[in-house]
């Protein structure tokens, strides 16, 4: 059996969708379109947060009232940048410790079209093997419904 040893997992695309638009839809609604399956909170997900400025938390809540931390936000720059501290480790547990960057960038390609940029860096420090392989397939399906959510 072959280990995949990834850095980084990087997708790319273009949304039908205004700069601000593709911006405001992947931070400010992000509950609309986050998978409810994607959580390490102990209950069922109820709401994805990413708080909209410099070191705003990035958060779930939980359907027993619980939250769980995901990371914070490093850089808030409305339309274009969006870096997101990944705090959850290799056990899929958060630890206030690890920092990987989640990097969003949004391209402006016309008036209704907008190309997105995004990486996920610094997976080395997760460690290696089954978690970081099935994270590249995770943000997949997680960008693709971004995708679908920006686009209408």
């Amino acid at each position: 059996m072959q280990t995949i040893n990834l850095t980084s997992i990087k997708k790319e695309f273009t949304v039908e969708a205004s700069q601000q638009t593709a911006f405001e839809v992947f931070t400010r609604k992000i509950d609309l379109w986050w998978p409810r399956t994607h959580h390490i909170g102990s209950a069922e997900l109820t709401e994805m947060v990413v708080e909209p400025h410099v070191d705003g938390r990035w958060y779930s809540k939980h359907a027993d009232g619980s939250e769980a931390n995901v990371g914070y936000v490093m850089t808030y720059q409305p339309y274009d940048l969006l870096v997101l501290a990944w705090q959850i480790d290799g056990d899929f547990k958060c630890n206030p410790n690890l920092i990987t960057e989640v990097v969003t960038e949004f391209i402006p390609e016309g008036p209704t079209t907008t190309r997105v940029k995004f990486e996920h860096k610094d997976l080395h420090k997760l460690g290696n093997g089954k978690v970081v392989e099935s994270m590249d397939q995770g943000w997949g399906e997680i960008m693709n419904l971004y995708k679908q959510f920006a686009d209408q």
